[in-house]
């Protein structure tokens, strides 16, 4: 016997988004349709893949304040998979606890909600045929701290699949707070066959079997620090193997940092190539969809100086944003300059200045006598146990190359 489910989780409808004020024209409103856009991409997948049912592991709304239209948007979503003979199963979690304001909206006959008072238990039956357990608890306030793992038990089904629907945080994961903290020991002891987790942001698979322990992250990312792709799980579980676990990218829109090397450019015009040119190879990776494009220009080049003058680098993102508009997915740029410039080290060693000294400073790489010196200037950097572990052992080439390393720094802090 199988069982084929999405899992689901931190859906943020409705969710604000940061960072980009700058954002203009038809992109205002893809941004604020995209949470609501990625839930819709779930249920068309839940449709053509004929799953038995959907989960959604928490915080589907974005805050205790959600709006009417966001839970009426939701409500639709939930009321074609009704249609369809899809079960839907819900958690809610910190940011949609019980206790927060709902509408009075009567949700669809096949969507089932778990109360936040204890672990409930719901039968899945596909055509009259028992095919799961689902056993969740929904927060009944944001502030939840205790254990709630500890409250699951599969009980004394064991030829039937059970799973666990839980927004909590796993093993303390740092840089989330800590609601509903449990570990995986606590997991395993339920017995469950499959963990249907929410909470954090990016998907992740803590164990693969026995049973699965998964995150399935949010399915849209609302700024920069959530980039890559974001989307939920199509999971089947099967009696006789582990469970196929697919991660199956549904976000509307794609975050994505990357870098740019400008090293031997030595104009503007090979720069705005440059990075249209990467614009266009990520572009072509998130298949259609629209993409917001964080770039850090980076390395050695001659326009260097050009490129710190005044508006320079606004400019060139106002004119890579222009050059990209029409496209059947839009692509939004923001630059953040990066590089360093290259010196003529035999005009600045002529000076009469303080750059001047600090450079013929550097004559003296190469001697044994200057690295003896050296080392002993830096002694107590040397004996620490960090030191002890890295440094003590340095040859002579290895020194010189880290004083040329510290040479090029200094210039590019003391030029810009």
């Amino acid at each position: 016997m199988t069982f084929k489910f999405i899992h689901c989780s931190d859906l943020h409808i409705d969710s604000p988004f940061k960072g980009f004020s700058s954002v203009e024209g038809p992109l205002v409103e893809t941004f604020r349709k995209s949470t609501y856009q990625a839930f819709q991409n779930i249920v068309e997948l839940a449709l053509k893949e004929n799953v038995e049912a959907v989960l959604i592991a928490g915080d589907i709304y974005d805050g205790a304040n959600k709006s009417l239209e966001a839970q009426l948007k939701f409500r639709r979503g939930l009321q074609k998979l009704s249609e369809a003979e899809i079960d839907t199963f819900i958690v809610y979690g910190n940011h949609d606890p019980l206790d927060s304001w709902s509408a009075s909206i009567k949700w669809p006959k096949r969507v089932h909600v778990f109360p936040g008072t204890q672990v409930e238990c719901l039968p899945v039956k596909k055509n009259g045929i028992l095919k799961a357990y689902i056993h969740g608890i929904s927060y009944p306030t944001r502030d939840v701290r205790g254990n709630l793992a500890q409250k699951f038990s599969r009980g004394n089904n064991d030829e039937i699949f059970a799973i666990g629907l839980l927004h909590a945080n796993v093993g303390h994961q740092s840089g989330h707070d800590n609601y509903a903290p449990c570990s995986i020991d606590d997991l395993i002891a339920a017995k469950m066959d499959y963990w249907a987790l929410g909470h954090i942001h990016g998907f992740q698979v803590l164990r693969d079997s026995n049973p699965a322990v998964v995150y399935s992250g949010n399915s849209q990312a609302r700024h920069m620090r959530e980039s890559g792709e974001k989307g939920c799980c199509l999971v089947t579980l099967n009696k006789d193997t582990a469970p196929i676990i697919q991660f199956i990218p549904v976000d509307a829109i794609r975050y994505i940092q990357g870098e740019v090397d400008l090293t031997g450019t030595i104009s503007l015009e090979e720069v705005i190539h440059v990075v249209r040119s990467k614009c266009e190879n990520f572009a072509d990776q998130t298949k259609q969809r629209d993409v917001f494009i964080s770039l850090s220009l980076n390395g050695r080049t001659q326009v260097h100086s050009e490129l710190k003058r005044g508006d320079t680098v606004q400019e060139l993102q106002e004119e890579i944003r222009t050059y990209f508009q029409g496209r059947t997915s839009s692509i939004w740029l923001t630059l953040k300059l990066d590089t360093a410039g290259i010196y003529d080290i035999e005009s600045l060693r002529k000076g009469k200045d303080f750059i001047a000294d600090f450079v013929n400073l550097f004559e003296l790489e190469g001697k044994e006598k200057s690295f003896a010196d050296l080392k002993e200037v830096l002694k107590p950097a040397f004996e620490t146990w960090q030191g002890e572990k890295y440094l003590n052992n340095l040859s002579a080439e290895e020194m010189k190359d880290i004083l040329v390393q510290a040479k090029s720094l200094c210039l590019d802090k003391l030029l810009k």
